[in-house]
């Protein structure tokens, strides 16, 4: 069982928000992860198997960032590590695949570690991996997406070089924990090194456009259905046109792309009645894409139980 010291040095460095976190079965706990929480999964004998963390904090700030490759690609792991500033580190995740972690000394905003490591992965074409925090900032309700943290007992091992089995390439907690406090980068490396690339912030780039898939913000009525799908569930006879009108605006939602604006579709339709079939939500999805259509619906009757009662486009302002 790791000491009250080791628990408390690795919850400080994943630090995330506060009022959710992840369950390593691939729920949702919206409740700050505690103390014992991280003694559990340290100890690799947490009940739901183990712990996520939301990166990104309700002001737009992480102090960690990640890339998760989805695949045991470590000689490729190494060689993003080169293209991004100061001290990384690349941990073997639970399927055995390849995650890059950075770590931050201050907080820093989100759309500077994207903007570099998702160029570090344009630089090797590889534009389909995740990079998290998956957005530059987050509507109000909405809580972004965690990553399962290393160091779930012996298993997801932080690394050094390309590990092959019987290799002893794994660090040790404690000197791992030494090496990452000390190796913190500051933000501003990482700021510098975006300015140099031409990497703006959000408020910085072009403005709001009636072209498909531009819009910089998601309108709110979208925020709205997301954050209260468990609360107020999609119901039969609504779900294909709300369903329909939530994958437009996702589309239209320039800071996510496809793979995360159907994760927001799933994750609304867990707790519709009831759910719609993969195959359904596929099709709405394909349909929207298809003809790039620019509209909220907002005003469709069906989606009047569901819309944010300050809507625009509804009320006429």
């Amino acid at each position: 069982m790791s000491s009250d010291s080791l628990v408390s040095r690795f919850a400080a460095l994943f630090h995330g928000r506060t009022d959710a976190h992840g369950l390593g079965r691939g729920a949702v706990k919206r409740t700050a992860v505690t103390q014992e929480d991280y003694r559990r999964h340290l100890a690799g004998q947490h009940p739901d198997g183990g712990v996520g963390v939301f990166p990104l904090r309700p002001d737009g700030t992480v102090v960690w960032a990640a890339i998760d490759l989805d695949e045991p690609n470590f000689e490729l792991a190494q060689d993003l590590q080169k293209l991004l500033p100061g001290q990384t580190w690349i941990e073997k995740s639970r399927s055995g695949n390849a995650h890059i972690w950075a770590f931050f000394s201050e907080p820093i905003p989100a759309w500077i570690p994207r903007g570099l490591m998702k160029m570090a992965l344009q630089a090797h074409g590889r534009t389909d991996v995740e990079v998290f925090p998956k957005q530059d900032r987050l509507p109000e309700g909405l809580l972004g997406n965690y990553l399962n943290l290393p160091f779930y007992g012996d298993t997801r091992p932080i690394v050094s070089g390309n590990p092959e089995p019987g290799d002893a390439y794994d660090y040790f907690l404690d000197a791992w924990l030494d090496h990452a406090e000390q190796t913190r980068t500051d933000p501003d490396v990482w700021r510098r090194r975006a300015s140099s690339l031409g990497i703006k912030p959000p408020e910085e780039r072009d403005g709001p456009s009636a072209e498909f898939g531009t819009m910089p913000n998601l309108h709110r009525c979208a925020s709205h259905i997301i954050a209260n799908a468990e609360e107020n569930p999609i119901g039969q006879g609504h779900r294909h046109v709300v369903f329909f009108s939530l994958a437009k605006m996702l589309a239209n939602w320039r800071e996510i792309d496809d793979q995360e604006a159907l994760e927001y579709l799933h994750e609304v339709n867990e707790f519709a009645d009831p759910p719609l079939s993969e195959t359904e939500l596929q099709r709405i999805w394909g349909n929207v894409q298809r003809g790039e259509f620019v509209s909220t619906g907002c005003d469709e009757p069906q989606l009047a139980p569901y819309i944010h009662p300050d809507c625009e486009i509804v009320n006429g302002s």
